[in-house]
């Protein structure tokens, strides 16, 4: 038993000076390392100083660079969603035709300042469900629909349409007077397409013949309704017309004929006075100035750059001759 103590002795004493050796190792590679900083540091405060500056020039420059942007929201109408985004997406190769250029009023000169425009749909699941449950009247299988896609999926162009609101945003070089002229000449452009303008003036003659229709049933039912208000003896489940039994309205049907009517008339003058264009405005915004600001983030990393750089060059010359003296050693 005594052997096998001092055996585990010996083990103990042997684990505890190898954690010793190494952990002074490892004080001497910090020292080490704090004494090459402190011999070089001249150098580094070279480097500090001269990467700063670099770096804050740098930043100056990429904050003077401004982007000026306009942001503009709209809800579509009359199915004209992929008419707008196929519009949109192809006018960088359509500002290279002058005549384009000449049809919107732009002189091409002017043109250079547009940097970029995109269109995207401002993505709410609600509009995706309104949708879906007007396209299949109300039936539960659009909820299983909607649970098979993922956010990014529903930004595809396959649901376009399904959003009522879509940004447009104009991106310009510079300020200049003419940016915001341009923005208003491509918008009115695409409000003079013929064919949607046909189309949006025949609905609007059906909606006002079918509102006019609407209003004279809303007032027979009035005029009937008031008529029984006189009467007291009427029963709640007398008919208006006595023709054909099985058919002829009640009083309670009337009545809730009479709410369908307001909710059709009100949905149609709403149409009338709110649908007079291809796309209605949601938000007008004004150009502003967007810096593009790195939070002076070059003004950090130059400097640190330029002394790991150093640090690496003088690390790989010692490990160069640590390598060396191994061979020499080793013969």
């Amino acid at each position: 038993m005594s052997k096998e103590n001092n055996n585990d002795e010996i083990d103990l004493m042997q684990l505890f000076g190898m954690i010793k050796n190494a952990f002074k190792s490892f004080l001497k590679l910090i020292i080490s390392i704090i004494l090459f900083y402190k011999k070089k540091a001249i150098l580094f405060l070279i480097l500090i100083v001269s990467g700063g500056a670099t770096g804050f020039f740098i930043d100056q420059a990429r904050d003077s660079n401004n982007s000026y942007t306009q942001e503009v929201i709209i809800e579509p109408k009359y199915n004209s969603i992929k008419y707008i985004y196929d519009f949109v997406e192809e006018l960088e190769e359509s500002f290279k035709d002058d005549a384009f250029l000449n049809k919107l009023g732009i002189k091409p000169e002017n043109i250079l300042d547009v940097k970029e425009i995109t269109i995207k749909p401002i993505v709410k699941g609600t509009d995706v469900l309104d949708n879906l449950q007007e396209r299949y009247n109300n039936k539960e299988f659009f909820k299983d629909v909607m649970e098979a896609y993922e956010e990014d999926q529903l930004k595809e162009e396959g649901f376009r349409d399904f959003y009522k609101h879509h940004k447009l945003v104009f991106e310009f070089n510079n300020d200049n007077d003419y940016n915001s002229e341009i923005t208003s000449s491509i918008l009115d452009y695409i409000k003079s397409n013929k064919y949607y303008k046909g189309i949006m003036s025949l609905e609007l003659k059906q909606k006002s013949i079918n509102l006019e229709r609407n209003k004279k049933s809303l007032q027979f039912i009035d005029r009937y309704l008031s008529n029984i208000n006189n009467s007291p003896s009427s029963d709640s489940n007398d008919v208006v017309i006595i023709a054909n039994e099985s058919e002829s309205p009640t009083i309670a049907s009337l009545l809730k004929r009479k709410d369908v009517l307001l909710e059709l008339i009100n949905e149609q003058e709403r149409i009338l006075a709110l649908d007079q264009e291809i796309f209605s405005f949601v938000y007008y915004g004004d150009i502003i100035s967007k810096q593009k600001k790195l939070l002076n983030r070059t003004i950090l990393i130059t400097p640190l750059l330029l002394i790991g750089l150093v640090s690496l060059f003088y690390f790989s010359r010692y490990l160069s001759k640590a390598v060396q003296n191994f061979v020499k050693d080793e013969e």
